[in-house]
C-alpha cells in the first residue's frame, strides 16, 4: 500500500510541476481574435497552446504562449501564381514522387511563410518557403532563456571545451516523422538509429545522404525515450522502465522486453558502456518519495535486467555551483537538472548527461562532476538525443515543436585535438 501512495504522490507532483496555461484565459484570447470563434481542439504543450477554430468560414490555427501572446496563426494560403511556380519547380526537383497535400500561410511576431505538406510512401513532410519562393529555414519561436548564441560566445570557458558546442560541425534537419526525435544510436557507417517519442519504430537514418533509410516497427504506441545498441542487438527504453530489445540486423517481427525496477518516473536515458559491459539508465526524477535534489545513474549488465544498482548520482546544487563558478556574468535562477540522454565517451571514458530541461550538458569522470556547459536555445530546442562516433566525435538530436514549425535535428560536433 505505501508503494502505491509513494508512485500516486510522485505522479502528483510531476503534474503539479508542469502546470498547463490556464484555459479559460486561452479561450478568451481566441474570441478576441474571433468573436464568432468555433474552437475546435486545443492542445496543451509544455509552454504554449495551439488552438485550432473556425472563424467567419475560414480554419484558423494559432499558438499561445502562457502570457496570452499569439506566436504564431496558420491559414490556408493564397500563393501568387509567380510564387507558386518557383515552389513548384522546387518541389518537382527535389521531391519528384510526392505528393501535395496542402498549402499554408504561417505568420509568426516577425515574420511570415508558406507551409507545403507533402505525402509519400505514408510519409509526411512539411516544407516551408518564403513569400517569394525561396525556401525559409524555421527558427525557434517558443524560447524564453537567460543566454543565447551571443552572449555564450563571450565566454571564455567554451573557447577551452572539448567541443565547438555554439558551432556544429553540421546539421540534420530530420523529417517528419521524427520531429519528436527523443534517442539515437549510432549503428555503424553512416547509420544513426533514431526512436521518437510516440511510436514504436526504430529510423534508420542515413547520414551522408541526409535521408530517411528504412523503419523497424516492434510494437504500437508507447512513450520511447532512448536506445542504445549491443552487437546486432537493438534495445529501446519506454519511459516506465520497460526495456524491449531484438536482433535489428535479421529481425522477423518478434521482440522481448523487461522491466527495469526504479524507484523513479520518467525514465529517459540509455547507452551502452562498452569498458564496463554495462548499460546506464537516468533518471529525469527524483527517486519516488525523496525531494531531494539528486537525480541517480543506474547501471546493469545486459544479463541482469533485473538488477540495477546505483552508479553516480547527479547533485543538483553541485551543477548550480559549478555554473555560478563557472558562469558568473549569466542572469539566472536556479537551474534545473533531469536528465533526458547520456551517453560514454569512448575515448576519454567520461559520461556525457544531457537535460533538456535550462539546456545543459554535463560531464562526469570517475562519478565526480568535471564541467558543465549550458547550451543556446537557437541550436538546441529541446536536447533529448546523445551518442558519440569511435572517433570522439558527438551527435546531440533535439526534438522539435509538436505540430509547430521547428523540426527535429541532429547536430554532429568534432571533437577538438588536444
Amino acid at each position: 500500500m505505501m508503494n502505491k501512495f509513494l508512485f500516486f504522490f510522485g505522479l502528483m507532483l510531476a503534474t503539479l510541476v508542469h502546470a498547463q496555461p490556464d484555459k479559460q484565459s486561452v479561450v478568451n484570447k481566441v474570441k478576441e481574435l474571433c468573436p464568432a470563434a468555433d474552437i475546435v481542439e486545443l492542445e496543451f504543450k509544455d509552454n504554449h497552446v495551439e488552438v485550432e477554430y473556425w472563424c467567419n468560414g475560414s480554419l484558423v490555427e494559432i499558438g499561445i504562449n502562457q502570457q496570452t501572446d499569439v506566436i504564431f496563426t496558420e491559414t490556408e494560403a493564397e500563393i501568387p501564381a509567380d510564387v507558386m511556380r518557383k515552389i513548384l519547380h522546387k518541389l518537382e526537383k527535389k521531391y519528384y514522387g510526392w505528393v501535395y497535400d496542402d498549402f499554408a500561410f504561417v505568420q509568426l511576431s516577425d515574420t511570415s511563410f508558406y507551409k507545403v505538406e507533402l505525402l509519400k510512401g505514408g510519409v509526411e513532410e512539411n516544407i516551408y518557403f518564403t513569400t517569394d519562393g525561396k525556401y525559409y529555414k524555421t527558427k525557434n519561436v517558443v524560447v524564453n532563456e537567460s543566454w543565447d548564441l551571443n552572449i555564450l560566445r563571450k565566454s571564455d570557458r567554451f573557447k577551452h571545451a572539448p567541443y565547438d558546442f555554439l558551432s556544429p560541425y553540421k546539421s540534420f534537419d530530420m523529417p517528419e516523422p521524427l520531429k519528436e526525435i527523443s534517442g539515437i544510436a549510432r549503428a555503424g557507417g553512416n547509420t544513426m538509429f533514431c526512436v521518437q517519442d510516440e511510436t514504436g519504430i526504430i529510423f534508420k537514418y542515413n547520414l551522408e545522404r541526409d535521408e530517411l533509410a528504412g523503419m523497424l516497427r516492434f510494437t504500437d504506441l508507447g512513450d520511447f525515450e532512448d536506445i542504445a545498441l549491443l552487437g546486432d542487438t537493438a534495445y529501446i527504453l519506454r519511459s516506465d522502465g520497460t526495456l524491449f530489445f531484438f536482433n535489428h540486423a535479421r529481425y522477423n517481427g518478434k521482440y522481448e522486453k523487461t522491466v527495469v525496477p526504479l524507484n523513479c518516473l520518467n525514465i529517459e536515458g540509455l547507452c551502452y558502456d562498452k569498458t564496463a559491459n554495462s548499460f546506464l539508465v537516468s533518471c529525469k526524477d527524483q527517486q519516488i518519495g525523496s525531494f531531494g535534489a539528486y537525480r541517480h545513474v543506474y547501471a546493469f549488465s545486459p544479463s541482469s535486467k533485473h538488477l540495477p544498482e546505483i552508479s553516480f548520482t547527479i547533485d543538483l546544487d553541485e551543477i548550480n555551483a559549478m555554473f555560478n563558478k563557472n558562469f558568473p556574468a549569466l542572469v539566472r535562477e536556479k537551474l534545473q537538472f533531469n536528465p533526458s540522454a547520456i551517453a560514454v565517451h569512448p575515448l576519454t571514458k567520461q559520461r556525457y548527461v544531457l537535460s533538456a530541461s535550462n539546456r545543459l550538458l554535463a560531464i562526469y569522470y570517475n562519478n565526480t562532476l568535471i564541467d558543465v556547459y549550458p547550451l543556446p536555445a537557437e541550436l538546441y530546442f529541446k536536447p533529448e538525443g546523445l551518442d558519440f562516433a569511435e572517433n570522439g566525435d558527438l551527435y546531440i538530436s533535439n526534438e522539435g515543436m509538436k505540430k509547430g514549425y521547428l523540426g527535429g535535428s541532429i547536430l554532429l560536433l568534432q571533437m577538438r585535438q588536444r
